[in-house]
């Protein structure tokens, strides 16, 4: 009986080794694909047509290549491609009349949809970005002042293309947290929800330099699919306050004569959004916790002094009060819900939200919203006294 079961385990394990000798069917060769780094959209001239633009990204031991596409010599290290068709994989496929490589998605790092097909409704193109296999659910969602294909077109000043530029000026905004960073995921998540409004950063070419480097301007908002306006600097970190989406950034804070500021490094923050309903009707509060470390001072208060710190407190929290108030003011104008209340209140309240789903629209524009914030000063870095004398 041992010897025979000794011989079905060496069979078992045999099998299982066979197994892990199978080839890579599905394995491509690198000198056989373009990796895209960029993906811009953009409304056709017609209609019903999209206009797709891809950034490969130029290998080593490949010729030059130019940014219209393909003059040697040409010292960049990407090319853009576009083409037009009835939905981006049409115009996926048309890209092999131009290019002897299958493209590659696995790589992108940006997506980028123009302000005209933003305004029209990206739904119809974001279920190629969703569906299609090699498209990463963490690549960045971003919306262009102007065509798409344009930005894409801007050489980067430091990195290698422009796409891995734009990512890495995404990625530097969850530290200074003034333009939400938002990833395929998360604006698929709000479009799919039935209350909360998607969001994305705005990329746009600054005209304050010779070279027009590009820099995120805004927050485009959009209702459903469709972008209807933007939020300011002050109201996009009014509503990364609310969302709980803060990580660092430096709240100014004006002192109580107007003429002096004090700057806050903020180190650490969070917040939650609470909904009750009484008597048929939803109130929302908003409790952010803040603490943060003195960065700097142009007043010559010594704030050594318990009280000092006491009144900078209590001064920061009314800006970062202020700032959420702005951006709740804004979302109501545009009637979009920008920070979840609805999916809040029916996360918690799923039978009151029956009778007020109908009717959200109204309920939000006139919804009542309390805001608290608690903000604390930890400490005044390498110096407790002011620099600056008073005479000054």
């Amino acid at each position: 009986m041992k010897k025979y079961m000794s011989l079905v385990m060496k069979i078992v394990i045999c099998i299982l080794m066979a197994l892990n000798l199978t080839a890579c069917r599905s394995a491509r060769e690198l000198n056989k694909i373009a990796i895209v780094m960029g993906v811009g959209v953009d409304k056709g001239k017609q209609p019903d047509e999209v206009e797709t633009t891809v950034q490969i990204a130029k290998v080593a031991g490949s010729k030059g290549m130019s940014k219209s596409g393909g003059s040697p010599g040409g010292g960049v290290d990407y090319l853009n491609l576009k083409e037009t068709g009835q939905s981006i994989s049409e115009a996926v496929k048309a890209f092999n009349r131009k290019l002897n490589r299958q493209l590659f998605f696995s790589h992108n790092q940006i997506v980028v949809f123009g302000d005209g097909a933003a305004a029209n409704g990206i739904e119809r193109y974001m279920d190629f970005f969703l569906r299609h296999r090699e498209t990463r659910l963490l690549v960045w969602i971003l919306v262009a002042k102007g065509p798409a294909s344009e930005i894409l077109n801007m050489e980067p000043a430091i990195e290698s293309t422009p796409a891995i530029s734009i990512g890495e000026l995404v990625k530097n905004e969850q530290n200074v947290s003034q333009i939400p960073a938002v990833t395929l995921k998360d604006f698929a998540a709000r479009l799919m929800s039935k209350t909360t409004a998607p969001v994305a950063p705005m990329v746009q070419r600054s005209k304050k330099d010779d070279k027009g480097l590009l820099y995120l301007s805004e927050t485009a908002v959009f209702k459903k699919d469709k972008m209807i306006g933007t939020l300011n600097k002050q109201e996009t970190r009014g509503l990364l306050w609310g969302i709980d989406k803060v990580r660092n950034g430096v709240v100014v804070v004006s002192m109580e004569n107007g003429r002096e500021n004090v700057n806050v490094l903020t180190t650490h923050a969070n917040s939650k959004i609470k909904a009750k309903i009484k008597a048929g009707i939803p109130y929302i509060t908003i409790e952010i916790k803040q603490e943060g470390d003195l960065q700097e001072q142009t007043s010559s208060k010594d704030l050594s002094d318990p009280k000092a710190f006491a009144s900078i407190e209590r001064l920061e929290a009314e800006v970062i009060r202020k700032e959420v108030l702005a951006a709740l003011r804004k979302s109501q104008e545009l009637n979009a819900d920008i920070f979840g209340f609805g999916d809040i209140i029916y996360k918690h309240y799923p039978n009151e939200w029956n009778k007020l789903e109908g009717e959200w629209n109204k309920v939000f524009k006139n919804i009542h919203v309390d805001v608290s914030v608690d903000a604390r000063l930890r400490r005044t870095g390498r110096i407790t006294k002011p620099i600056m004398s008073k005479e000054q």
